[in-house]
């Protein structure tokens, strides 16, 4: 049985949905959480995806989009009626969901520190924990700025950040890579949605 992407599903509790990643991070599934008594295993009822594809892939990641639970490996059990048992394995640490990046091509601005006015760039891809972008403006490593990241739910996020590497492409341009610092509850919970709802929306677009 299968549940294709573009499914019109309720809104959930952020801290409910969870992504099913495949060992490449590529997603297969997108769920909430079912709280059962006495289990050990994580039981996911599928609002998107294609339990065949899950079965297949035997072992897979569990992404909560919620900071309250774990990132997880899992082997998937069984797949019946649109819900998916699953065997937890090992946690896999905060680190996976921070790091969690999603190509996306967006333009926006930077303001960094000491420069009067603000300098467009062009990102590359997005995570919860930073973001990969080309900008004319000469950055070095290591320099703070604030970025804004344009497609959070509640609008505009502006957030700092600070360079930590820096690669000049074979067409001359920079790209840099950053990390967020000094980040707010409100302000990692947009970034997590953000960066969710992009991974949904590829999944769709590739599956039309």
């Amino acid at each position: 049985m299968a549940l294709f992407f573009g499914k019109k599903a309720a809104k959930r509790n952020e801290a409910e949905i969870y992504l099913l990643l495949d060992s490449n991070s590529r997603l297969l599934a997108r769920g909430t959480r079912k709280a059962l008594s006495g289990s050990d295993n994580l039981i996911i009822s599928l609002l998107e995806g294609d339990t065949q594809r899950l079965e297949e892939s035997g072992i897979i990641q569990a992404v909560p989009q919620g900071k309250d639970h774990s990132v997880q490996m899992v082997r998937v059990l069984d797949c019946w009626n649109g819900t998916v048992t699953l065997e937890p394995m090992r946690e896999m640490g905060s680190a996976v969901r921070r790091n969690f990046r999603i190509p996306v091509a967006f333009e926006s601005f930077v303001y960094p520190k000491g420069f009067h006015g603000r300098a467009p760039i062009v990102s590359v891809d997005l995570s919860c924990g930073g973001v990969a972008f080309f900008a004319a403006y000469a950055f070095a490593v290591g320099d703070h700025f604030e970025v804004v990241v344009p497609m959070t739910s509640e609008g505009p996020l502006i957030v700092n950040a600070e360079i930590l590497r820096v690669h000049l492409e074979s067409d001359g341009r920079n790209l840099y890579a950053c990390k967020f610092i000094d980040l707010i509850d409100d302000e990692e919970t947009l970034l997590r949605e953000a960066v969710f709802s992009i991974q949904l929306s590829s999944a769709r677009t590739k599956k039309n």
